[in-house]
């Protein structure tokens, strides 16, 4: 089976402009789209699912939802468009997303989860696959885990991301889920050795080189959260080496490419801001990280014409060649 990396979606940060910088570094690093609810894609124009997939034609859409019709309505229209991977999230500890009982709290109700997956696959040519945690609440045995993929396999998933945390909605914010229950690989593996047949990859503090080669030792591949985020640069060294097809790009490249993009957007009516706030991260640790963050971060970029702020930018990599190799 194939080895797969990619990075989660992840609300406000993996919307198509950080996908397009990723994927100028990370080719063959897979890329999803944030949660989108079922509802939303019926009830708004095509556009805004086409709008979302931008230039990308490998991008897997994560959708949340608990009427298996209205996701087979956005499934239908997803077809439509340049997807190749229809994604379940049954993970998301939110309060907004537990009040549309949607996310993990779907956890507790595998039938219905299973009932959605059997109405996706009489409609839809994509590939299904569920990323969820490994338990929610008092439901985090590894019985329950079991049954949960046994009953969605059985009605047609076989793939699975999982997040080696269960989530807690009571007492625990979304941030405080990433980081306070404790992360179980081995339940996961388990899984994995269970079901041997499933496409199985594990999420969770996946944050180096290191960790990925020993995670894909075991499972068919690997989700990368908030590092990418943190570090973007992270995943060329991630396509390197991973992956026969080397980033040919200099970060110097890199930056000229990002300002074309930049120019093309805003040509098309895009917020600059929405672009650059996903740059600011781009030279963590080095000697100009601060200098950049100042520059390109924050409400800098709001308040500058595009001209400005395209120039700064130019005179940063002049000034900064030593970090742009």
């Amino acid at each position: 089976m194939e080895k797969r990396i990619s990075v989660a979606p992840m609300m406000g940060q993996t919307d198509r402009h950080f996908r397009y910088m990723i994927s100028l570094m990370a080719k063959d690093v897979r890329l999803y789209t944030p949660m989108i609810h079922a509802e939303a894609i019926v009830n708004s124009s095509n556009n805004f699912i086409k709008r979302e997939n931008g230039y990308q034609k490998k991008v897997g859409i994560q959708i949340a939802g608990n009427d298996p019709n209205v996701v087979v309505r956005a499934a239908t229209i997803i077809e439509q468009h340049n997807y190749n991977e229809i994604n379940l999230n049954i993970g998301c500890p939110s309060e907004r997303v537990q009040n549309c009982s949607v996310g993990v709290a779907l956890m507790k109700q595998p039938k219905l989860v299973a009932d959605i997956v059997k109405h996706l696959a009489k409609v839809t040519s994509l590939p299904i696959s569920i990323k969820s945690r490994i338990g929610v609440d008092d439901y985090d045995d590894y019985e329950f885990l079991y049954d949960f993929i046994d009953q969605t396999s059985s009605a047609g998933c076989d793939h699975f991301i999982i997040h080696a945390r269960k989530a807690i909605l009571k007492g625990l914010n979304p941030k405080e889920n990433r980081t306070i229950p404790p992360l179980d690989y081995q339940r996961v593996r388990q899984i994995k050795d269970d079901f041997s047949s499933l496409r199985v990859e594990v999420n969770g503090e996946i944050d180096s080189i290191e960790k990925i080669k020993s995670q894909l030792k075991i499972f068919d591949g690997v989700m990368i959260g908030r590092e990418s985020y943190k570090n973007p640069f992270f995943l060329a060294e991630v396509q390197d080496h991973f992956f026969k097809n080397k980033t040919k790009l200099s970060k110097y490249d890199f930056m000229i490419k990002m300002i074309d993009y930049i120019e093309r957007e805003a040509e098309g009516g895009a917020s600059v801001h929405l672009i650059t706030r996903h740059m600011t991260q781009l030279f963590k640790g080095t000697n100009g990280a601060k200098e950049w963050r100042n520059l390109i971060g924050g409400n800098s970029s709001h308040k500058k014409d595009l001209k400005s702020l395209i120039n700064e930018i130019l005179v940063f990599m002049d000034d900064r060649e030593e970090i742009l190799v």
